[in-house]
């Protein structure tokens, strides 16, 4: 199947201003009182061929525009990427979070201090894909997270041969800090929304956590004192539910929820965690 049609201004290497596509993929023409649209995907020996064109009618003046293999691909570091008018289809970016962590359930006493417990979060690469090629984008990524959770009171974690506890310091010492340890390999997925000045994305993050620790530091008669446990048992695998609000040339702002308890079960005191801060 071969599609043929004439242009009135901007069209690219023509017979008589006529434009031959052979087999084209897709096709779609908008005829309206001021406006004839038409786009065209695909072509024969060429799938990523993309045309499109545009002749409206202004004052009695007829105005066109056309444009063959716009950009589909797009990539960005944090952010930064040239400017361009109209949104790419696909786009890869990569991103870096930092925040803030609680402990949500955990037993009476025992008190995670949030803006002492850090999350690091380099999202490696983020894929998008927007079907209208509009404000509406879907996403997947690949990252890596990087959480701890401490506690600065007069309880701290303990393991006996098997299991994580909360227990107090030794008689005559001064706490330091308490600190659960917790290296997570994730995949978030995710829909937004892009306005012009402000947006939202909503998803899960799935992660697969791959290390668990603890340490605690004190002093006692005057010597300082740190217990390390490098096998903790966390849970393998939990899900955050994240929300982003999205602030035009500002950090986004996250915030994660997890209904899992980061411990496995059997294995220490039952909590879930909520995390918060930016994302560039």
């Amino acid at each position: 199947m071969a599609l043929a049609f004439s242009l009135t201004a901007g069209a690219t290497p023509s017979d008589n201003d006529t434009v031959v596509i052979e087999k084209p993929r897709r096709v779609k023409i908008i005829v309206g009182d001021s406006l004839q649209h038409v786009e065209v995907w695909g072509s024969e020996g060429n799938p990523a061929y993309h045309y499109e064109n545009s002749i409206q009618l202004v004052d009695s003046n007829y105005v066109s525009t056309s444009a063959i293999n716009d950009e589909t691909w797009k990539f960005s570091i944090a952010g930064f990427s040239k400017k361009r008018g109209r949104k790419a289809q696909t786009e890869c970016s990569m991103n870096f979070a930092a925040g803030f962590n609680n402990a949500v359930g955990m037993p009476s006493g025992a008190d995670i201090q949030p803006f002492k417990s850090w999350e690091l979060w380099w999202i490696v690469a983020d894929w998008a894909y927007r079907p209208w090629r509009n404000q509406h984008a879907f996403s997947i990524g690949l990252g890596l997270d990087w959480r701890n959770y401490r506690m600065t009171d007069d309880l701290r974690f303990v393991k006996d041969k098997r299991a994580v506890a909360l227990d107090a310091y030794p008689s005559g010492s001064q706490p330091r800090f308490s600190r659960i340890k917790v290296f997570s390999i994730n995949v978030p997925i995710s829909y937004r929304f892009e306005g012009k000045r402000i947006g939202f994305s909503i998803g899960p993050v799935i992660n697969f956590n791959t290390y668990g620790s603890l340490k605690t530091r004190y002093t006692l008669n005057n010597h300082k004192v740190k217990d390390v446990d490098t096998d903790v048992r966390i849970s393998p695998v939990t899900v955050d539910f994240m929300g982003k609000l999205l602030l035009h040339g500002l950090p986004d702002v996250y915030f994660k929820y997890s209904p899992c308890n980061l411990l496995r079960d059997g294995y220490g005191p039952k909590f879930r965690t909520l995390s918060f801060g930016l994302m560039f």
